[in-house]
């Protein structure tokens, strides 16, 4: 049985016109601290670097770290 895990971050911000976006981060490093999505977080909105459909983003509204645990199992053919 192969096994794989994954940790995605996945931070939302409100847009200028009240809409969320999502941006998901594959892969956050091991040990991240709330302080430091924080301020990842507040620096994409200072920065200005993104504007989905043409509106900028206006503040964060959260964050979620996700693990994920997946197992191959093996289905033996009853024939």
């Amino acid at each position: 049985m192969a096994v794989t895990t994954s940790k995605d971050l996945t931070i939302t911000f409100q847009r200028t016109d009240g809409n969320p976006h999502k941006i998901t981060i594959p892969d956050y490093k091991e040990g991240i601290t709330n302080t430091e999505i924080q301020t990842g977080a507040q620096a994409i909105v200072d920065q200005g670097a993104f504007e989905p459909d043409g509106f900028a983003l206006a503040k964060v509204t959260g964050a979620v770290k996700t693990d994920t645990t997946k197992t191959d199992v093996v289905i033996e053919d009853a024939a």
